[in-house]
């Protein structure tokens, strides 16, 4: 059996679909991303904290989304 990343219910869907429903839960494209390169890799973190002052995990979208123009 494959292990795969699309959910059961998208398999046979229009791939335009799994890639929509794909990007919904992450935070791809948001402004308040930064990459910066250190020791030769690119680190991308959100630059947007919470509300106790802490940064954000990157890579899960959260309520403070917002999308570049």
């Amino acid at each position: 059996m494959m292990d795969r990343d699309i959910p059961s219910n998208l398999i046979f869907r229009d791939p335009l679909k799994i890639l929509i429903a794909r990007e919904s839960r992450t935070c791809r494209g948001c402004i308040h991303q930064h990459t910066e390169r250190a020791f030769g890799a690119d680190v991308t973190v959100c630059n947007k904290s919470d509300e106790n002052g802490r940064r954000r995990n990157h890579g899960r979208r959260c309520k403070d989304y917002k999308e570049t123009v």
